[in-house]
């Protein structure tokens, strides 16, 4: 089951050709579809103590520029990863909007290093977020997160360094919020994402969060969100599409898809509406490289309520999911006697063959410092896994794809 880019974009292409998509949304331009089919407004709800009230679809600054005006009239009013604008590419269609009309998150990632080497500095994430708003001329920015998030429980017990930036920006009026934004760190000794959020809901003044969160997902996620409605903290879902992308693709999936049980349903619209039925999730951040996929998006995030057919094109995606896609639970880098960040390396999977971001994919994996090959195929990690995936051949393939 190897695949190239060129495999991928050809498979892309044949899928977007079938669901009446320009092949140029392939390249990252976006599919101007009839206006007349804009979705409804998106539902909006309060993320936590920050108070704001936020749409449950989360923008993005990477999505295609012409969707943003449309994401915009449908409610989309906070944007993750906003200080990647300047004053020239932040887009018109929030330019000439009240600034308090829309909410812009800046994400501050470690120093020297990727998310796993990399340090928490102070003065410089101080200085980083001056200078974005110096070339972005937005005022200030309504929520400072800070991205991939820490280590370990020791680490946030230990280094204020992040916190201590946030509240100097704040008292300057440069920011207002403060976020996290938690991956798991248990390949380098550290601990699961809801472990350190759990710590930091009593004990550090993290207002939202944000974590991995996809249909069949471990326990411990569905209970963070609920404590964290409970003490008033947002929460965001990402990488919530696990295997969406790569079922698209595949026929014997859209055969079975074709059944008239899933008529007026598809897997990416039963797992948005999934998400939107739990009322403790503040909302979710989604890929959308085109209008088409936005309206989708939008559409199933309006809807009162999950369908018959809705379930049953979850339970089907499960089905197809079993043993090929994992859901970055994690459990199994627990066991790994090498250490392997194998979670890590199944995500960057999913950026390719569910995101079709190969270039993305290939470049995350290629920092790695220890990759697939390094798997001796001892087999401890196989008890683990709930997705009885064969993890040693997967780690080989994902190589070849990546490599």
């Amino acid at each position: 089951m190897s695949h190239d880019a060129h495999d991928l974009s050809r498979r892309d292409m044949i899928r977007i050709g079938a669901t009446g998509v320009a092949a140029a949304s392939i390249a990252g331009l976006p599919v101007l579809a009839d206006d007349k089919a804009a979705p409804d407004k998106l539902p909006t709800r309060r993320y936590g103590r920050t108070g704001l009230e936020i749409g449950w679809l989360v923008g993005a600054s990477d999505w295609p520029k012409e969707l943003i005006p449309r994401a915009v009239n449908a409610g989309v009013n906070y944007w993750h990863k906003a200080q990647a604008w300047n004053a020239d590419t932040l887009p018109p269609a929030l330019k000439k909007l009240p600034r308090e009309a829309y909410y812009l998150e800046c994400v501050v990632d470690r120093v020297n290093g990727d998310h796993t080497r990399g340090k928490i500095d102070e003065e410089r994430h101080y200085e980083f977020v001056k200078d974005r708003l110096k070339k972005s001329g937005v005022g200030y920015y309504d929520v400072f997160k800070f991205h991939f998030g820490y280590h370990s429980i020791e680490e946030a017990k230990q280094n204020s360094g992040m916190v201590r930036a946030f509240e100097r920006l704040k008292k300057e009026g440069l920011v207002k919020h403060l976020a996290i934004s938690q991956h798991h760190y248990n390949s380098i000794g550290g601990d699961m994402a809801w472990e350190i959020m759990h710590y930091l809901a009593d004990n550090r003044p993290y207002e939202a969060t944000q974590f991995f969160h996809t249909y069949g997902d471990r326990k411990e996620v569905a209970e963070w969100i609920e404590t964290a409605k409970k003490k008033d903290i947002g929460t965001i879902a990402m990488k919530t599409m696990g295997g969406v992308g790569r079922a698209a693709n595949d026929e014997k999936f859209k055969k079975l898809l074709a059944d008239p049980k899933f008529q007026g349903s598809t897997p990416a619209s039963a797992m948005v509406k999934w998400l939107r039925s739990n009322e403790n999730l503040t909302a979710a951040v989604i890929a959308n490289k085109n209008f088409d996929q936005f309206r989708e998006n939008t559409l199933a995030a309006a809807s009162l309520a999950m369908k018959p057919q809705d379930h049953a094109a979850l339970g089907l995606l499960a089905g197809h999911n079993k043993g090929l896609t994992c859901l970055l639970c994690a459990e199994c880098v627990s066991v790994c006697p090498e250490h392997i960040a194998i979670a890590d390396i199944f995500r960057y999977e999913r950026y390719a063959r569910d995101y079709y971001d190969v270039d993305r994919a290939r470049k995350e994996y290629a920092s790695l410092t220890r990759n697939g090959t390094t798997c001796v195929g001892c087999g401890d990690c196989l008890p683990t896994c709930s997705q009885e995936i064969d993890i040693s051949a997967k780690l080989k393939d994902v190589h070849r794809l990546l490599g």
